[in-house]
């Protein structure tokens, strides 16, 4: 009867699979078994699948030193009956068993993703994109740039963008080795290009839209940039567990948006529970500098804006007012207060505490300088007339 026998790697992916028609089957590290194991956990002649009478199929230890487990079981197995999917421990290696007539499921179609990261993994697709990607950034400098615009500053500031973006990349290529047994290095560099570039051009799609926005959507707008920075890192967090895991699609989407999730409520922890984030106090004006090319929207005139400058400054008047009275009735209080207690200037006004601030310590007073004595009193007339001292008459 046919026995096919995997080797499975940590996430039960698929390394290697052999098929046998024979009555028994030899498992070890040696080299005159019939399933060669790299461990150096598994002994030379390790384990033994055989086929009894019945035509069932059994798994023996061949007296080895680490022996044979079931997966999280820690009892070690002399002899077992195999049923077809079995997966057991030989040493550290995991081995599933399988008959002949084991059934398999149904053929997945191709997805879109396959194709694309077949296509992205040609290098020549790669060299495109990153040649685009270094257009948009250095376009998109000169645009926002005010004077002259220089190479140095394109390099500072994409500098560490370009570092972390090969991190990256590296990173995501080896976790896919280590947990999906392969990858295409081209195909993730060109993905994470694409990303990027997908995040930039949102960057720049937005700033176009605050740029040309009024001031009654400029918070919808902000709300929608800060919204877009979770969508880009829920786009990261699910290519990499798509390049580097063997996940299925919800369980990828659950643990991006989990992820996500766990961002913004570490953001925002606001005391209040109304939308804070759509009050317009709470959104200060970021200046954006486009050229004048791209202002699509019809300029607010200039009538309307002195009228909406002088608003504000009103407004600002207005407040600055309203604290002078509110100073002014302290004072007064503060005088009544004295003069209620006899001239006391220690009595605490009337008012809350809670807001006062604490009295200042005067400190230690500084002693006084000795004073110069007084020259004692002469005789009138008997002034120093410089002719010596006077004599007696």
């Amino acid at each position: 009867m046919d026995v096919v026998i995997e080797q499975l790697g940590t996430t039960n992916n698929v390394l290697e699979r052999q098929k046998f028609d024979a009555h028994q089957v030899w498992i070890g590290r040696g080299y005159d078994n019939d399933v060669i194991l790299t461990d150096e956990h598994v002994d030379a002649r390790h384990a033994r699948l055989v086929f009894d009478d019945e035509g069932r199929l059994w798994i023996e230890d061949r007296g080895s030193v680490n022996g044979i487990r079931r997966p999280r079981h820690r009892s070690h197995l002399k002899r077992e009956q195999v049923r077809s999917g079995d997966v057991f421990l030989i040493g550290r290696s995991r081995v599933r068993i399988l008959l002949g007539d084991h059934p398999v499921p149904a053929a997945v179609k191709i997805r879109f993703s396959e194709v694309l990261l077949l296509w992205l993994g040609k290098p020549l697709v790669l060299v495109a994109l990153v040649l685009a990607y270094l257009g948009a950034k250095v376009g998109g400098t000169a645009l926002t740039t005010i004077g002259e615009f220089r190479w140095a500053s394109v390099v500072k500031d994409n500098l560490w963008e370009v570092i972390g973006f090969v991190t990256l990349a590296v990173v995501v290529y080896f976790l896919s080795v280590l947990f999906r047994r392969g990858g295409n290095f081209v195909a993730h560099l060109s993905l994470l290009v694409v990303l990027f570039f997908v995040a930039g051009s949102l960057d720049f799609l937005i700033d176009l839209a605050v740029f040309n926005a009024s001031d009654d959507s400029y918070p919808w707008w902000m709300a929608l940039s800060e919204a877009r920075g979770y969508l880009v890192l829920f786009l990261y967090l699910w290519s990499i567990l798509y390049l580097a895991f063997h996940l299925s699609l919800w369980r990828r989407s659950a643990i991006a948006l989990v992820a996500v999730a766990v961002s913004l409520a570490l953001e925002h922890l606001p005391d209040d529970p109304t939308f804070a984030f759509l009050d317009n106090e709470t959104i200060p004006l970021q200046p954006i500098f486009l050229p004048p090319v791209l202002q699509l929207a019809e300029p607010k005139a200039a009538e309307a804006a002195d009228a909406a400058q002088r608003e504000v400054f009103e407004a600002a008047d207005a407040a600055r007012q309203r604290l002078l009275d509110e100073r002014e009735a302290d004072e007064a209080a503060q005088e009544k207060a004295r003069e209620a207690n006899g001239g006391d200037a220690d009595v605490e006004p009337p008012g809350d505490d809670s807001t006062r601030p604490p009295p200042i310590d005067p400190g230690p007073s500084e002693p006084e300088e000795p004073s110069e004595p007084d020259e004692p009193p002469g005789d009138e007339g008997s002034g120093d007339d410089g002719a010596g001292p006077p004599g007696l008459e």
